[in-house]
């Protein structure tokens, strides 16, 4: 199907393409471990907040309570973390397990390839260029 001119000249929606792509090429990379992009953000979020609960971690992912919930449920079934008593008798802190920071190394590994192998596309000025570029606009959106 052919491409509407207005959509060609919408950055959000080039900016959509791009990230479906990448989620796309992240699924099957990540496929053999059995996790999902999302998956792979809260154990990187859980590795870099050890202690942090579900509440936390849903505002961090921008997704409510319960669906962080069933991040932490599968992660956890699976060996990747592990809750421990929070600061209240209401809460759980998560951590990582020794196993899920293992996973998690070739994980990383696994991504930061397939993370380059898109990068490769670009020059290195190119590469900085869009790094900049990106963390501006994010930086703008975010209000950081």
């Amino acid at each position: 199907m052919k491409s509407d001119p207005v959509l060609d000249h919408l950055l959000g929606y080039r900016l959509k393409r791009v990230a479906i792509a990448t989620d796309q090429e992240a699924r099957g990379v990540l496929e053999p471990f059995g996790v999902t992009p999302a998956r792979l953000t809260t154990l990187l979020l859980v590795r870099t907040n050890p202690g942090c609960d579900q509440t936390a971690l849903g505002r961090a992912l921008s997704i409510n309570r319960s669906s962080a919930m069933k991040l932490v449920n599968v992660l956890s079934e699976r060996g990747l973390i592990e809750r421990r008593p929070g600061r209240d008798a209401r809460t759980n802190a998560l951590y990582l397990t020794k196993e899920g920071g293992a996973r998690l190394d070739e994980m990383v590994a696994a991504i930061e390839r397939s993370d380059q192998a898109l990068a490769d596309r670009l020059t290195a000025d190119e590469q900085a260029e869009l790094a900049r570029l990106l963390d501006k606009l994010v930086s703008q959106t975010t209000g950081d």
